[in-house]
């Protein structure tokens, strides 16, 4: 009898130590978890991509996980070794803005292997413009071909009917919107018997200076045209200059994707006639942001799309470029 009461009374302080540890909070701290550890690749140095990195550096705050970038120069094998290196340090997962597609597919690979999850964003791997590639978990962007047709689109909204003698600026030859902007602008050119590409040039590094002189080259062969189609911004900029510097802005219209602050001004005077915009800075969140959810056991689409807006005179007062 005394036996039972004994370990009646040893029962009930048991219980009552275990109420009192989950009252009071005295139990033991549970140890927060390490933060994801994820490095962010880009292909080389733009405005484009230091705007981006603004959206993934504010999404890493908001989420609180650590990212180190790496820049590759435009040197595709370069940006191969990185993905191998940080595969070797062990990182999270990578996320991917490809200097060129193709020669980057065998990233995927590499990250398969190693059982470390591959997003890309802006740039694709592999041949898809919606960047779906098997192994790769999610592509971020916009789908090049679109962007293309977009361009083509504004070709048909300034020209109407009219003949179209067209100078295409192209930008990083190999790269995948350098590649699929122009089979979307292609495929907008089929249907227009009118219309001849008259000239073509991909320009290193998207670079304003690399578009200048091309345009400033092609005007002096004395060839007619009538188009400009840029493949980005600052190559619209490049163009309207050379035009005007040569007195043919009033009969050239000039066109792009892309918008910055300093595109504002030449829209607003006439000499370019149209652009597009969709937040860069957005992308780069939502890229980061897409990664950590799935490193979180979260579903994640294989495309998530962002898709740009035509600005031009009309609307560009309600426009705030980012860049």
């Amino acid at each position: 009898m005394k036996k039972s009461l004994l370990w009646l009374l040893i029962m009930v302080l048991t219980v009552s130590m275990v109420a009192t540890f989950s009252l009071t909070g005295c139990k033991e701290e549970a140890v927060p978890a390490e933060p994801y550890e994820i490095a962010v690749l880009f292909p080389g140095t733009v405005e484009f991509f230091s705007i981006e990195q603004k959206g993934i550096d504010a999404a890493a705050e908001d989420y609180g996980v650590n990212v180190t970038y790496a820049d590759a120069e435009w040197d595709a094998g370069k940006q191969l070794s990185q993905v191998e290196n940080y595969v070797a340090l062990g990182v999270d997962a990578i996320l991917l803005c490809a200097g060129d597609s193709e020669a980057l597919i065998s990233a995927v690979e590499v990250c398969n292997n190693a059982d470390i999850p591959l997003i890309t964003f802006t740039n694709t791997v592999g041949p898809n413009p919606d960047g779906t590639y098997e192994g790769v978990v999610s592509f971020i962007g916009t789908n090049e071909v679109t962007v293309g047709n977009l361009l083509g689109e504004e070709a048909e909204q300034l020209l109407g009917d009219a003949e179209g003698k067209i100078v295409i600026i192209e930008g990083n030859p190999g790269t995948a919107p350098q590649r699929l902007r122009r089979q979307g602008f292609d495929e907008i050119l089929a249907k227009h018997d009118n219309w001849e590409v008259v000239y073509s040039q991909a320009i290193e590094g998207w670079t304003k200076e690399g578009s200048l002189a091309m345009m400033e080259d092609f005007i002096q062969t004395g060839q007619e045209f009538n188009f400009v189609s840029c493949q980005w911004s600052t190559a619209a900029i490049a163009a309207a200059q050379a035009l005007t510097e040569a007195g043919m802005i009033d009969d050239v219209y000039v066109a792009s994707i892309e918008i910055t602050n300093e595109c504002v001004p030449f829209i607003k005077d006439g000499s370019i006639d149209m652009l597009s915009f969709y937040s860069v800075e957005d992308t780069g969140y939502l890229a980061l942001e897409t990664t950590i959810k799935y490193l979180n056991g979260e579903e994640v689409p294989e495309f998530v799309e962002v898709i740009p807006e035509i600005v031009s005179i009309d609307n560009i007062d309600t426009i705030t470029p980012e860049m």
